[in-house]
């Protein structure tokens, strides 16, 4: 395992809170941080525009980020383009597909918005969603397989939903998804990071940059095994070849993927970032997130009035104190603690209300987290459900 007093310096943050919310983001390093300034103050320039030392520079930094995340994946720096986020990576394949009245989209009801609302959307293409049920948090591959019909053009699930943390059987899905013909979109939001992700049968995955990469926000990838199976949605500068009022030439992905100015700082501080993720090897990031999942699953567990919707082993943990409403606890536990934990929907609505509740609290850690702030989050929770019962009781 690595030393997490060591990395704990790189986020100085941590010294003044209990933060429980890196599901949400993650704390942005010190590395980062410092790759961002060296770029504004010492070589600030535009992105493949330019024959000045600075644009080249800038240039050559920005590709080391794309071939630094093509090692992290196993993947050629080719096949990936980079985005705002995961919602902008499953945009650009909803937008990307040429689809017809009449196609089909197979997603769950598992999703958080970003990777349902896209889909949603295309039913004024006349395109039908098909949304299959999970049992128990999980997705049974064989319900995927029984939905698949002749008009199926793309399958997009989550590899992780981000109120329960329940690691989907993507693998499987993909074999059942590629023995059809149809491609799979996989939501990488929570999985990408914090343990590792194969992408042998994935079409497309989606990546955020601000999350189990501890990039900076407002980055994220998308991974395309074929590239030439997207068209382009948005148009710009930088991604032709040439250009007359009659005829355009686009250059080849990832150029053509990427019109504009990107966000060339953000992107050039989720290299050292990722690097910082190598060093730490996923397998132990996993190894230390699953053992502070259960930890916390076990102490909330033991406390009455407390309903856990996540099960136990896995780093995201949803929760709700029997008398309080979710915002209300999440703010208490801040105001009294410092805790950071996320409450309400979490963007993910039609999940959240099969549990007929008015949100969840979600407390979630990252690879920065230590045994102490789990303890603290416990002892807080049961503090407020000794003070809600003795209220209750008078």
């Amino acid at each position: 395992m690595y030393d997490l007093n060591s990395l704990r310096q790189e986020f100085p943050v941590l010294s003044k809170c209990v933060y429980l919310d890196s599901a949400s983001t993650s704390q942005t390093p010190r590395c980062s941080v410092d790759a961002m300034c060296e770029y504004f103050f010492e070589y600030a320039a535009n992105h493949g525009r330019g024959a000045h030392h600075l644009a080249r520079k800038t240039t050559e930094k920005y590709e080391e980020t794309r071939a630094r995340l093509g090692r992290f994946l196993n993947v050629s720096p080719d096949h990936l383009i980079f985005t705002k986020n995961t919602t902008d990576s499953v945009n650009t394949v909803a937008n990307g597909l040429s689809w017809k009245r009449g196609d089909e989209i197979i997603t769950t009801w598992l999703e958080h918005h970003s990777n349902l609302l896209p889909w949603m959307m295309l039913k004024k293409k006349g395109v039908r969603v098909t949304i299959v049920p999970h049992e128990h948090g999980y997705l049974n591959p064989r319900t995927i397989q029984e939905s698949i019909s002749k008009k199926t053009r793309l399958i997009a699930v989550t590899h992780m939903p981000n109120i329960l943390g329940t690691v989907q059987p993507v693998e499987q899905i993909g074999r059942i998804a590629h023995d059809a013909g149809v491609p799979l979109l996989v939501d990488g939001a929570q999985s990408v990071g914090h343990f590792p992700v194969d992408v042998t049968h994935i079409d497309y995955l989606a990546i955020p940059g601000h999350k189990g990469l501890l990039g900076p926000q407002g980055t994220g990838a998308l991974y395309m095994k074929d590239p030439e199976s997207l068209r382009c949605s948005i148009y710009g500068g930088g991604m032709v070849v040439s250009v007359s009022h009659k005829r355009v030439e686009f250059l080849p992905p990832p150029s053509r993927f990427e019109p504009g100015t990107p966000n060339i700082p953000g992107v050039i501080g989720l290299g050292p970032a990722i690097d910082l993720v190598s060093s730490l090897g996923v397998r132990n990031i996993h190894a230390h997130e699953r053992s502070l999942g259960n930890r916390m699953y076990k102490g909330l567990e033991e406390i009455p009035g407390v309903s856990i919707y996540s099960p136990p082993g896995t780093g995201v943990v949803s929760f709700n104190v029997a008398g309080k409403n979710p915002d209300e606890c999440a703010r208490m536990l801040d105001e009294h603690r410092k805790i950071c934990v996320r409450s309400g929907m979490h963007c993910a609505e039609p999940l959240a209300s099969t549990y007929h509740c008015e949100g969840t609290i979600r407390a979630s850690v990252g690879c920065y987290t230590v045994p102490a702030e789990v303890d603290a989050l416990i002892e807080s929770v049961r503090a407020l459900t000794e003070r809600e019962m003795a209220t209750g009781s008078r």
